[in-house]
């Protein structure tokens, strides 16, 4: 029964004379800190532009049949996704965690709310309906996706 017992060679790194000394650790007590990719700077320097375009063409365009009201609703709720983008893009502190945690649900809304009056135009005039809608959607789960991420990751900005 003897024989079967036999020292184990020492791990390396570790210390022979207290094998009960916990391992020493270079990790530290710092928190992690955000730092934002290209891709979001990418997206906003992209996106900015287009959404000025088209809300200056839906503002200035009087045929749509949209109340003025719901278009500056709109224009405020687009704001306030491009102040979530830019701190996104740039790792900036906007307001608190709360805030953008309830404007999910505002921004989901009024996105399948204008999503549907699209997909109602759309087929009254019946032409490139499937594209038009396969082209917004990926959009706009884009933009629930960045107000998700965005209260995630404040805590870690600098």
């Amino acid at each position: 029964m003897a024989d079967s017992f036999k020292f184990q060679r020492p791990v390396k790194g570790l210390s022979v004379q207290n094998p009960y000394q916990a391992p020493e650790s270079e990790l530290d007590n710092r928190p992690p800190v955000y730092s934002p990719s290209v891709g979001w700077k990418i997206v906003f320097f992209i996106l900015l532009p287009l959404e000025l375009y088209s809300q200056y063409t839906v503002l200035t365009d009087g045929s749509t049949g949209i109340p003025f009201w719901w278009l500056v609703i709109s224009l405020v709720v687009s704001f306030l996704f491009y102040v979530v983008l830019f701190g996104l893009a740039f790792a900036k502190r906007i307001g608190f965690e709360q805030l953008w945690i309830f404007f999910i649900p505002v921004i989901v809304l009024i996105d399948i709310f204008e999503f549907s009056l699209l997909a109602i135009n759309l087929n009254k005039l019946g032409a490139g309906v499937v594209l038009v809608m396969a082209s917004t959607a990926p959009i706009i789960l884009l933009r629930w996706y960045v107000v998700y991420k965005y209260q995630k990751v404040m805590k870690y900005f600098a």
